[in-house]
């Protein structure tokens, strides 16, 4: 997946996590991106990694429903159903938030410019780590689908 697939996903994702804007239209993203999801993201860059996880977890729900607005009612219904039963779905979902995350501070020149090399570094190999990290999730799901029919 092209990076910029991935950079329109992550806002997608982070505007339907509160900010209810995605219908909106691109001028009105960019509206949203520099007074909500930018001073969001620069605190993001603030907190510590446990802090973060708090903040991904959080924000799950609306997370959840928006990367599977197009999925089966059932397919979300157990991966909800996962990411609150099963710890290893829910880290892999944290992950998956972390990687939303990175590739929007990767994306502004107005926060990474105030980050450190290896911060900048950090958040640029999570947010290339996202798919891996979808499908990381996708396995995790289907590891408990298959535990719980047992």
């Amino acid at each position: 997946m092209k990076w910029w697939k991935k950079l329109l996903i992550a806002v997608g994702i982070l505007a339907a996590l509160g900010l209810g804007l995605i219908g909106y239209g691109v001028s009105k993203v960019s509206d949203v991106y520099e007074e909500k999801i930018q001073p969001d993201m620069q605190r993001y860059v603030q907190m510590t990694k446990a802090e973060q996880d708090e903040y991904v977890i959080a924000h799950m729900e609306d997370l959840m429903k928006s990367i599977q607005s197009d999925d089966t009612d059932e397919k979300v219904k157990l991966e909800t159903e996962a990411i609150e039963k099963d710890p290893a779905s829910r880290q892999a979902a944290v992950e998956v938030g972390r990687s939303m995350c990175a590739v929007l501070l990767s994306a502004s020149e107005d926060i990474t410019s105030k980050l450190s090399a290896a911060d900048k570094a950090k958040y640029e190999e999570e947010g290339k780590a996202l798919e891996a990290r979808g499908k990381a999730f996708d396995k995790a799901v289907e590891d408990y689908a298959a535990s719980k029919s047992k």
